[in-house]
Order: C-alpha cells, then structure tokens, then sequence
C-alpha cells in the first residue's frame, strides 16, 4: 500500500491537496515586494502610545506612483485617536512598494497595524502574504517513508520571518505523533516558505516571529 496525503500549511492557509497547490490569499491580492521591518515600526511608534504599550490600527488612503509607492496619503480611520499613529502611519507608508504596474495612478488602502508587541520583540505574523510555497514534490521528499499507519500528522514549526523573507531558526513546536521523524521532515520544508514583507492585516514580517502548523492527512492508495 502507498498513500496520497493532502497537506495544510497554516498561519495564513496554504493547501497542498492531491498535488494540486493554492496560494494563501485571495486572486488578484496586491503583493508588497518592500515594506517596513519590525525593527521600523518600534522606531517610529508614536511616543505617547509607547509610552502606554498602546496598539493602534491605522487606514490610510493612498495614490500609487509610477514608482510603486504609495503618494500623498491620509488618515482615513485612526483607532484609538490621539496618539499619532496616522501620522506615523503616513511616513511609514513611503516604505511600501508594489510590483503591480496596474495600480499607476489609482486610489488604494493600504492597512498599517502598530502592536505594541514590537516594542518587546514579541511580534507574531498572524496573517501572512506568501511569497512562495512547497512544492506537491517538496513535500513527498520530505515526508517520512515509513508505513506506521498513521494518517493524520500535525507538526507546528516556530520560525523568525528574515530579511528576504525566508524562515530561520525554525524549531518543532509541535509533533504528533512525536518521535516518528515527521518534525524533522517539516524542518526540512521551511527553506521552501517565503513570506511576503508585510502581511495581509497590515503588519510588518521581517523581524517577527511565525508560527507555521503543517497538517498531513494520508489516505490508502491502492497500487
């Protein structure tokens, strides 16, 4: 007997499914190809909500140049106010780059999240933009060779987003069931992910932390 296995990698919902691969993120979604660190948002935190370890949540109104940046912004909604975070929000936005010539000229959003986690080093990427994914074949490679009749696997890797967007320092945060060598195959997966460098609710990624779960569900093939 051999087995098919249909893959889901988390924190943001990449699947891998009968060999067939689907992207976190909607079709069309707009990829930033640079955005601010973490290390520059904790510099530029407004100092009243640093001084509080108060987060804020910023929505600004943008044009986009020719050059792919976003122009004359403004504070569209501000929470909580009083703290600067849309101004702050503003001179990060400049930043920001797309890589979609198609915006040239047209109004966008762009959401800027200041967690005051930063401010600790405690950043987490929740909702991750991929840059890239495994390949079905990755994973087949990867994965253990040994028929213990297992099928269902769920690994969790704690990893640190890098400056090219790359995964490092990846530990096993989770294996079950442990002691089968399905933590040290995910392990092996990591160099694979590319996480985009600013994340779908508005945060920076390189500097944060990431917390990837891979689930396998393997199903008997008959041969």
């Amino acid at each position: 007997m051999a087995s098919k296995f249909a893959v889901l990698a988390a924190a943001g919902a990449a699947i891998v499914a009968s060999a067939a691969v689907t992207r976190a993120g909607a079709e069309g979604e707009r990829t930033w190809v640079e955005a601010p660190t973490v290390a520059d948002i904790a510099a530029a935190y407004p100092a009243r909500a640093k001084a509080g370890a108060v987060s804020g949540q910023v929505e600004l109104t943008c044009e986009m140049a020719r050059d792919g940046h976003p122009r004359d912004c403004a504070a569209l909604t501000e929470k909580p106010g009083g703290y600067g975070f849309g101004a702050a929000a503003v001179k990060l936005a400049t930043r920001l780059k797309a890589s979609d010539p198609s915006l040239t000229n047209q109004n966008i959003f762009v959401p800027v999240t200041f967690d005051a986690a930063v401010l600790k080093g405690e950043a987490m990427v929740t909702k991750p933009a991929w840059a890239a994914l495994p390949s079905p074949e990755d994973f087949n490679a990867t994965f253990p060779k040994t028929q213990n009749g297992v099928n269902k696997v769920r690994v969790v890797l704690g990893c640190t987003v890098e400056a090219d967007g790359a995964l490092g320092g990846c530990t096993v945060a989770q294996e079950d069931p442990p002691g089968q060598g399905y933590g040290a195959g995910a392990l092996a997966l990591a160099s694979k992910f590319r996480v985009g460098p600013w994340s779908q609710d508005g945060e920076p990624t390189v500097g944060a932390h990431i917390k990837l779960p891979i689930r396998y569900e393997l199903t008997p093939v008959k041969q």
